[in-house]
């Protein structure tokens, strides 16, 4: 049962703080709306120990990676977001039905709790009366008892 409650608040805590971040954002990404044009080049150096080798071009990240594989990383990037919120909501869903039961439950509880309080005070009413009688006859007796002797 603590188990339960144990793996409820921390799914809780993290959905909370997924909302809160995703509601705040504490940094702004700029890949989502701008893609990346950075140009990452990287330059082969030229070993001069012939003369008769050419100089090789310097090989850039541009040139290599095409705006259609940004395009696809980020729309794959957003699609595991989009998941991660999914699952984030379903879990949150799911806590809350919890919540509606364990509410309930409490409920039926609270009702039978009322229930047996109020038949146990009518109880101990009966037994203070009964106890008064059984003492009210002993006082009786005992003052017949006196008088015979």
């Amino acid at each position: 049962m603590k188990k339960n409650f144990i793996a409820i608040g921390t799914i809780c805590c993290i959905g909370l703080t997924g909302i809160a971040y995703a509601d705040s954002m504490p940094y702004e990404p700029v890949f989502e709306n701008v893609p990346i044009t950075e140009s990452m080049t990287t330059a082969i150096k030229e070993q001069p120990t012939q003369s008769t080798m050419t100089a090789v071009p310097k090989i850039s990240a541009t040139q290599t990676a095409t705006p259609a594989a940004n395009t696809v990383a980020n729309t794959v990037e957003n699609g595991n977001l989009q998941s991660a919120l999914m699952q984030l909501d379903s879990a949150q869903v799911e806590i809350r039905n919890q919540l509606i039961q364990y509410k309930n439950d409490y409920a039926q509880i609270d009702a039978q709790y009322k229930t047996i309080k109020e038949q146990r005070s009518a109880k101990a009413k009966q037994v203070k009366e009964t106890e008064k009688k059984i003492k009210s006859l002993d006082d009786t007796k005992e003052k017949i008892r006196k008088n015979l002797n």
